[in-house]
């Protein structure tokens, strides 16, 4: 038996220990479901660490005062800061999997583990993390993610009691590519209700821990992911980005630098090409949007969120053919209501021309979505809650 183990790459050894433990976890996960359900205790996850749509459920259940257990379960809790009623747990450690195996109700924005599975008497509200979508999901694009991942989250869809959309067009879309049949709530996104809020004072907080003088302006540049190493498709030049948005816009502008997590760890391979706030660590993204007075994304989900609030969106897309072939997408990219570039200096072009009465016909798009966001979308997930923990202490 030694002797196979050191005929091991180092590869096959990690591959070899995360087997082992998942059956360790697995083992204690079912060990645990004997233990009686706890009717007050509520687990909250999301492996990014504390922000999303869970971030803002979380803060409502603590502002309520309740009697109730919470618990909420990422990554790495050692980077969350959250209020002392809230116990902060670890993915898959022994505690976090006892908290899921006796937890009455289960808030979540991703996919649960595989071997994680509901109890007859438990609660489980599935708040997704994509809200509108502009690359295909799930079950849409089953061949790129992959049998593994297809078969986890459909074993999750069906243990979910209750999805929460922010629009008829996205409650269609969850009914085919979540294939799920059950209960979809049109509440909004939770984390919608801070960008709807506009709260003055908070903007303000936000930029003094950024270092950032109320006065100024921002533009938040945010890409999404991409599986190909070509870190390049990232790189702007922030000084003239600045300089032509001032022109166009009026006032001083800073850039925000935001990488999606997957990415973030590369970052320090990419060119600094300009002056930018680094937040690709920033804990909310969602506090980045509240603080910007002008989006530049290329794929993300963010564009349609972020024009709720009426400020200008800007697509720059310089692998637009590469990326589509690799993903595929819902709506024709070319045909959205936003100014799209496909290299930086289409990008300047875009804003020096850019139309207020742009604006109306992005509205006209959302509109026909039938977006349901009233910022009000974290007080209704948290009452159902309510309800769910009220109907079982009546029993």
């Amino acid at each position: 038996m030694r002797e196979r183990i050191k005929r091991l790459t180092p590869k096959a050894i990690i591959e070899l220990y995360k087997g082992i433990r998942y059956g360790f976890i697995t083992v204690f996960f079912y060990l645990f479901r004997i233990f009686p359900i706890r009717k007050n205790r509520i687990v909250l996850m999301n492996v990014w660490g504390f922000g999303d749509n869970v971030k803002y459920v979380t803060e409502e259940l603590i502002s309520r005062k309740k009697p109730y257990e919470l618990i909420f379960i990422c990554n790495r809790p050692e980077n969350v800061t959250i209020s002392k009623s809230v116990k902060i747990k670890k993915t898959n450690t022994l505690s976090a999997i006892y908290a899921l195996a006796t937890a009455k109700v289960w808030v979540e924005s991703n996919r649960k583990e595989g071997y994680i599975k509901k109890r007859k008497n438990q609660y489980y509200i599935q708040l997704w993390h994509g809200g509108f979508a502009l690359k295909k999901i799930e079950g849409d694009c089953e061949d790129y993610l992959g049998e593994t991942y297809i078969k986890r989250a459909k074993k999750d869809s069906l243990m979910t009691n209750l999805y929460v959309s922010n629009s008829t067009y996205c409650t269609k879309m969850y009914r085919r590519a979540f294939w799920f049949t059950g209960e979809i709530a049109e509440w909004g996104s939770p984390r919608m209700d801070l960008l709807l809020s506009q709260n003055e004072k908070l903007k303000n907080q936000i930029k003094a821990n950024l270092g950032i003088d109320k006065t100024k302006k921002v533009v938040l540049y945010a890409p999404t992911y991409r599986s190909s190493e070509d870190l390049s498709v990232y790189e702007l030049h922030y000084d003239t980005l600045c300089s032509e948005l001032s022109k166009k816009f009026g006032g001083e502008f800073v850039a925000i630098e935001r990488l999606h997590p997957l990415v973030r760890e590369q970052s320090t391979q990419l060119k600094k090409l300009g002056n930018r706030i680094d937040a690709s660590s920033y804990k909310d993204m969602y506090e980045l949007m509240l603080i910007a007075d002008v989006l530049i994304t290329d794929y993300s989900n963010t564009m349609f969120e972020f024009a709720l609030m009426n400020r200008p969106v800007f697509l720059y897309a310089k692998d637009y053919k590469n990326y589509k072939e690799e993903r595929g997408f819902y709506f024709d990219f070319p045909t959205l209501p936003f100014p799209i570039a496909y290299t930086e200096g289409e990008l300047k072009d875009k804003i020096r021309h850019y139309e207020d009465s742009e604006q109306e016909v992005v509205k006209r798009f959302l509109a026909e979505l039938e977006v349901k966001e009233t910022g009000a979308a974290s007080i209704k997930v948290a009452d159902r809650i309510d309800q769910v923990i009220k109907r079982t202490y009546k029993k």
